[in-house]
């Protein structure tokens, strides 16, 4: 006698019918009893058919899978109630005959596996609901653009309305009277610049909960301002178009929230990483690498047997280096102490950078009557499409568009703008204090909090520092110090390239021991801080103004 599983499924569209499972489980039992099998598992499921990831179905996998349950043969009505999806289903039926065993057969459409011509016929059985399932969904898609177009929103309801049937039976967007308030708190909250957690917590103690990822959503929605967007296809670009619900906020609202969300978006910037944050006993956490797999070190804290606690940096990623904050923090003062510069290079580089701001100052002047001709000529734009809107010539959709592009073009050239506005007088001060900060750079650098430290840091080596067990040392160094370290008070006394008899150049070679090194190791060529010599490429060149303000040198 065989051993059976029936499966019976219907789609969650085909519930309120209310008889297909039983009508099902019905003709499979009585099939069943004609042909003398013993039903063991009956699997019974409401779900759709387009994947096997339904609960029902992985319950049934498990016990087969796990030898839990005997079964010679898997039955069902007919194809469509197995899968919808012709490539899951031909990769379900080898999975089910060659992993455990169990025959997949439809009591409708019967499959003999021993004829290899009847796969053709099964390949039909398979392909007819998946075509009949991706037909459907072009239809449906074709409904919901054409309700977009008409202003209409045929999809999910959202926070602050309720959807709604009109008088032609289609669903319409209707205000909320209880949440619509709260979509306009929102947004006026956010156009005051007040954070997105605050507004949060704002709601919170109102009773509503919205998540960090649906407040974006909201600020972002332009259903709110009345708008509908249908998304581009093959045939039609994206467009923007008057909806028939009522908006909740105005359009000039909408607009600027829009620019204060860019705004904050480009500021941000990438995120500080948690190995980088401040920590006043390391003030080199996060700058410092690994000498030996180049990773970033973190730093801690141990404590010795007698009690005491003993502050060292070191790597979790290959464990090998493990230095103690004292030792690593000598070295980086050491190379501070390099840095020297000497008065008449001091001043001769400040001539320099001064002149070169004086031609710089004529060509930004040009430049900004230019961009501010550009302003004008998009204000007038606006202007005339306004006025095309209102004597017909041109409808609400075209106007959104150009209002939106001129928008995004208003607010780059201002942002270009902006840029011009740093003056002689400012650069002078920067100047000042720069040199001042590097004629004292060890003095200002202990002194410092531990922000400035990184920030310091930060200016003067642009890549990563490793220590090797001597000497803090690193591949690249400022171009400004880079100069200047070349030209110091020994440069006539300098051999092969170096910059004084104290410092020495890192060789750019591999490290080795008693065997040449291999190539497939994480083994990285660095160059001492002062790597740089007269024969840089840079060494008679001069770092723009405002490289030199943002380097706070």
């Amino acid at each position: 006698m065989k051993r059976v599983a029936i499966m019976c499924r219907v789609s969650s569209d085909e519930q309120a019918k209310g008889y297909s499972l039983d009508d099902q489980r019905e003709r499979l039992t009585q099939y069943c009893e004609r042909n003398n099998y013993e039903i063991v598992y009956e699997i019974t499921e409401d779900h759709s058919a387009k994947s096997f990831n339904r609960p029902d179905w992985n319950k049934w996998m498990a016990l087969v899978k796990g030898k839990k349950l005997d079964v010679d043969e898997l039955l069902f009505t007919s194809w469509d109630r197995f899968s919808r999806d012709l490539l899951g289903a031909l990769t379900m039926i080898k999975t089910l005959r060659e992993t455990v065993h169990v025959v997949p057969q439809s009591i409708e459409q019967p499959i003999n596996y021993d004829i290899p011509e009847n796969l053709f016929m099964l390949a039909i059985y398979l392909a007819n609901p998946d075509v009949d399932n991706q037909r459907r969904s072009i239809k449906i898609r074709g409904g919901i653009r054409q309700a977009l177009k008409q202003g209409r929103w045929p999809r999910k309801g959202v926070f602050g309305y309720k959807t709604e049937r009109d008088q032609f039976g289609k669903s319409i967007l209707v205000r909320d009277p209880e949440k619509a308030n709260l979509i306009t708190y929102i947004f006026d909250e956010a156009l005051k610049g007040t954070p997105q957690v605050e507004i949060r917590k704002s709601l919170t103690s109102k009773g509503v909960h919205v998540s960090r990822n649906n407040m974006s959503k909201i600020l972002q929605r332009e259903l709110y301002a009345g708008k509908i967007t249908i998304p581009a296809d093959d045939n039609e670009p994206i467009k923007v178009i008057e909806g028939i619900h009522e908006p909740l906020i105005t359009e000039s609202t909408f607009f600027k929230v829009q620019q204060i969300l860019f705004s904050n978006k480009k500021s941000r910037g990438k995120s500080v990483p948690k190995y980088a944050r401040l920590r006043d006993d390391f003030p080199l956490r996060g700058v410092l690498k690994c000498n030996e797999c180049d990773s970033i070190m973190t730093s801690s804290f141990s404590k010795g047997k007698l009690g005491n606690k003993y502050g060292y940096y070191h790597c979790n990623c290959c464990k090998k280096q493990r230095v103690p904050m004292g030792t690593v923090h000598d070295a980086f003062s050491d190379l501070l102490n390099e840095l020297t510069i000497r008065p008449e290079v001091k001043k001769l580089y400040t001539k320099i950078l001064e002149d070169q701001l004086g031609g710089s100052q004529n060509e930004n002047k040009n430049e900004a009557g230019k961009l501010r001709k550009k302003l004008e000529e998009i204000d007038k734009r606006l202007v005339l499409s306004q006025d095309l809107m209102l004597d017909g010539k041109i409808d609400s959709e075209d106007y959104i568009q150009i209002k939106a592009r001129c928008t995004v073009q208003r607010d780059e050239i201002k942002h270009k703008l902006s840029g011009f506005s740093f003056n002689k007088q400012d650069f002078s001060k920067y100047t000042a204090s720069g040199m001042n900060l590097l004629s004292n750079l060890p003095k200002t650098y202990d002194s410092a909090p531990t922000k400035l430290k990184q920030t310091i840091v930060g200016s003067i080596f642009p890549e990563l520092i490793s220590f090797d067990g001597k000497k803090c040392r690193t591949p690249k160094l400022n171009p400004v110090l880079s100069l200047f370290a070349s030209i110091d008070r020994d440069l006539q006394k300098k051999k092969k390239g170096q910059p004084n008899s104290y410092f020495r150049l890192s060789p750019s070679a591999e490290r080795g021991g008693f065997e040449p090194p291999l190539r497939c190791r994480k083994h990285a060529f660095q160059a001492c801080a002062f790597s740089h010599s007269a024969t840089s490429p840079w060494y008679y060149s001069v770092p723009p103004p405002d490289h030199y303000r943002d380097c706070h040198l």
